[in-house]
């Protein structure tokens, strides 16, 4: 299997039992079902969606689009899967947007409310994650989807 393949595999395996509903709701579902799959499967869809999110609108609208309730495990997963750089610019994309004085669950409730003064409130953001996605396109030695179906062929 290429690399494409085998991610696609395990992407799709990461997703099956999610239901849309959880997407609405103010009931952390979609958080509980990704922090509890198996850790393969729950590094393969915080990368997938990391990357896509990040080269589709930016840090931006990772976060805007909720996927940033899932920042710190993210963050885990990147480094999990030896993405080291990439972990770092995540982990200062989130210190961005999180304010330290708001718990992490208080901070996934904003978020996804789209509440969170820092992130929906502060146009001071814009300049800082432009330069944040300017240097996470620019990063040639850690290609997301090469570690990745590295890291599944080990596991699986």
């Amino acid at each position: 299997m290429n690399n494409r393949e085998i991610i696609e595999k395990f992407y799709l395996q990461s997703t099956k039992g999610m239901k849309d509903e959880w997407f609405v709701s103010d009931i952390p579902y979609w958080y509980s079902y990704i922090v509890n799959l198996p850790l393969h499967l729950q590094t393969t869809y915080l990368t997938v969606i990391l990357e896509s999110q990040v080269f589709n609108g930016g840090f931006d609208q990772y976060f805007v689009n909720g996927y940033g309730q899932f920042a710190k495990e993210t963050i885990d997963a990147l480094i999990e899967i030896g993405a080291f750089k990439k972990s770092n610019l995540l982990e200062k994309a989130f210190n961005l947007v999180k304010d330290d004085t708001i718990s992490n669950d208080e901070f996934r409730k904003q978020l996804l409310n789209k509440t969170l003064k820092r992130l929906f409130n502060e146009d001071i953001l814009n300049e800082s994650f432009r330069k944040l996605d300017d240097t996470y396109y620019d990063i040639e030695d850690e290609n997301v989807e090469d570690l990745l179906a590295d890291y599944l062929r080990k596991v699986s």
